[in-house]
């Protein structure tokens, strides 16, 4: 059976003596495998439409479950993610958690992706604020994000975010003997924001300092917690930012 979707490839393994296993993060199956054969010939029709974080047209044909390419036609290739070390780094980390996480069900996951990425390649925002955009829009469409429209108890002003209730709560109505992680008004008001907007709207606020910081460490933290996921290549996404690794692919 012949069929055509869009999707990003998130994960390729190496087949045969040219060919490529394909990771393709669809709007409506999830992830889905394609065998690509030929992929890594620098003579393949469709060489740049199956690379890494390309997102492309593929037409395969399915039989007994399994997919085999057989055209693709390359809508966007992200290439200025990989002029830059950090924004490659970031960007594996979400693809790895797209495939952790993604099912048929979650058709925003692709959207997602790829205003993340077009934010990456463009340098429309720090690299780590995509990133804590990305991971605390993933919880929302997993269904995982608290509200932060304030105190979960009174409803008032709240700050102090509990993970065990996953809740917000000012300090007179924390539980007591809780630890909580501490947020700033601009952070809770970024959080807040990101439950309501707009997809197309994610990056659409600004955060600076301390609260910036809180910010991308409470997104990166609640989401492992939440998902109960870890991420292998949240390590090298840490090395790059920590400067153990050059900042460029280019840096010899």
């Amino acid at each position: 059976m012949d069929r055509q979707f869009k999707g990003i490839v998130i994960k390729e393994k190496p087949t045969g003596e040219k060919g490529k296993l394909l990771y393709v993060l669809t709007e409506s199956q999830g992830v889905v495998q394609v065998t690509a054969t030929g992929a890594r010939s620098i003579s393949a029709s469709y060489l740049k439409s199956v690379q890494l974080f390309a997102y492309s047209e593929l037409s395969v044909y399915e039989k007994n479950g399994r997919m085999t390419l057989t055209e693709a036609s390359l809508i966007e290739s992200f290439y200025g993610i990989r002029s830059d070390l950090s924004a490659f780094a970031a960007a594996s980390y979400m693809a790895e958690l797209c495939f952790l996480v993604s099912v048929a069900e979650n058709d925003g996951v692709l959207p997602l992706f790829l205003n993340a990425l077009y934010a990456l390649a463009n340098s429309l925002a720090e690299t780590k604020l995509v990133k804590a955009v990305f991971e605390y829009r993933l919880c929302l469409i997993l269904g995982l994000a608290p509200d932060f429209s304030g105190c979960a108890a009174c409803g008032g002003k709240g700050n102090a975010f509990s993970f065990a209730e996953s809740e917000l709560f000012c300090r007179d109505c924390l539980p007591e003997g809780e630890e909580a992680f501490e947020l700033g008004d601009a952070a809770v008001s970024a959080l807040d924001y990101l439950n309501r907007c707009a997809r197309n709207k994610i990056l659409s606020f600004s955060l600076t300092g301390e609260d910036k910081d809180t910010f991308c460490a409470f997104c990166e933290k609640y989401l492992l917690y939440a998902a109960d996921i870890a991420p292998k290549t949240l390590d090298f996404y840490k090395e790059i930012e920590n400067g153990i690794l050059p900042q460029s692919k280019n840096d010899t």
